[in-house]
């Protein structure tokens, strides 16, 4: 198609001398010219639709670009607009940063023509003039909000410091009714508790002064932190009295455990010769039997580790239940 133009047009610029005399026949030249506006003609039919959808998302790319541009000045005008503490709020200024970064990005991408970095590049900003309306919209109530965390977990806290007070009676009545091993992990509950309650007791304090200061989104991170140290402190609470709990049901039912554990076994042994995998796994499996067995026989004795039983027990059915899995994922394959 150039070519037929290129010919065209060398045809058709001397058509005549400086003296006016013509240099080809005039019929000749017009054939040049109309065989390359068919050649245009031609070459456009062919590629009718790539040309089309490149027109098609140039138009989008722009389309895209002013709409996202038009969302972020609203947003920017907005933010302006604001005559409130909030607007210096961590969460306002790190989504106004974003908003910025995102103009740039789609600025630069528009620059360079590229069309997939300016339609990417308008989406991001999108997202971004949204995401600073959102928290904007959620400002004003920071404060209240931080109230309100403040006192929950105030409340949690005092709730926490009454239930330490009962971490040595639980741990007093598993060494007087179980094997000393059964509680050793638990007799520094109350300590490790304590320490926890002193750190939230101080989060807090701190968030209590951040929400007076006017800064409530430093008071609910704050907060966060003292929930997390919270629920350490509550498991430390919570264990001694599930553990005593826990054995005082195998102490009742002890066979529980063990027939759980056979069980278990069985099946994996039953899964083995069904899928072909006895050579390689047999042996192993075997070998829990016996183990089975001598845990058991560790409960004879006037003072039994229910709690070693226990824990061994459930050692066994996972160790079993990891051999399960890997006969199930090598007969898959």
């Amino acid at each position: 198609m150039a070519q037929h133009c290129y010919s065209a047009m060398a045809a058709y610029l001397p058509l005549t001398a400086a003296n006016g005399e013509p240099t080809q026949p005039a019929a000749q030249v017009a054939r040049h010219l109309a065989e390359a506006a068919a050649a245009v003609d031609a070459f456009y039919s062919r590629h009718r639709y790539i040309l089309d959808n490149a027109i098609g998302a140039v138009s989008a790319a722009a389309a895209a670009a002013a709409a996202a541009t038009t969302a972020a000045r609203a947003a920017d005008e907005r933010l302006a607009g604001i005559d409130a503490p909030w607007r210096d709020y961590p969460s306002v200024h790190a989504a106004h940063l974003l908003m910025q970064s995102a103009t740039a990005e789609l600025s630069a991408a528009r620059n360079r023509s590229d069309l997939i970095a300016t339609q990417n590049s308008s989406e991001q900003l999108r997202t971004a003039a949204a995401a600073l309306n959102d928290v904007l919209d959620l400002a004003p109530g920071r404060a209240e909000e931080a109230r309100r965390a403040v006192t929950s977990v105030r409340t949690r806290l005092e709730a926490l410091k009454t239930r330490t007070e009962g971490i040595s009676a639980a741990v007093s009545t598993l060494l007087r009714e179980f094997h000393a091993d059964s509680s050793a992990d638990l007799l520094g509950n109350e300590h490790r508790c304590r320490v926890d309650l002193n750190r939230a007791e101080g989060l807090l304090q701190q968030a209590e002064t951040a929400a007076r200061d006017g800064d409530p989104e430093t008071a609910l991170n704050l907060v966060g932190m003292a929930r997390t140290v919270l629920a350490t402190a509550a498991e430390h609470v919570d264990a001694p009295a599930q553990r005593l709990a826990l054995l005082r049901s195998v102490r009742s039912d002890p066979q529980q455990d063990e027939q759980r554990a056979r069980f278990r076994l069985r099946d994996a042994q039953r899964l083995a010769v069904d899928r072909g995998a006895q050579a390689q796994w047999g042996a192993a499996l075997d070998a829990q039997a016996l183990r089975i067995d001598r845990i058991v026989a560790t409960l004879s004795g006037r003072h039994p580790d229910y709690w070693r039983y226990h824990f061994e027990l459930n050692d066994v059915a996972q160790f079993v239940a990891g051999i399960v899995a890997r006969i199930r994922q090598e007969s898959a394959r």
